[in-house]
């Protein structure tokens, strides 16, 4: 028997999407898109995303952030 690995895919995704694989046992996906704006704020290279207009991370935001803090669990 194998097991299949899962990778993570660099593209675009909704800010909550994104946030609730960061923070798979936050409550809802507002809590787990509020503790990835904390982090965002937190992080000086990665505080610019704050400013990303819209619902959702284009692959470079999503690759800047994987860069900084790692994949998804």
């Amino acid at each position: 028997m194998t097991m299949e690995q899962k990778t993570f895919e660099i593209r675009s995704y909704g800010k909550s999407e994104l946030a609730m694989m960061y923070f798979p046992d936050a409550a809802s996906k507002a809590s787990a898109l509020k503790r990835l704006r904390y982090w965002l704020r937190i992080n000086p290279r990665l505080r610019q995303l704050l400013d990303v207009p819209g619902n959702s991370f284009q692959p470079r935001h999503v690759q800047l952030i994987v860069d900084e803090v790692g994949e998804p669990y």
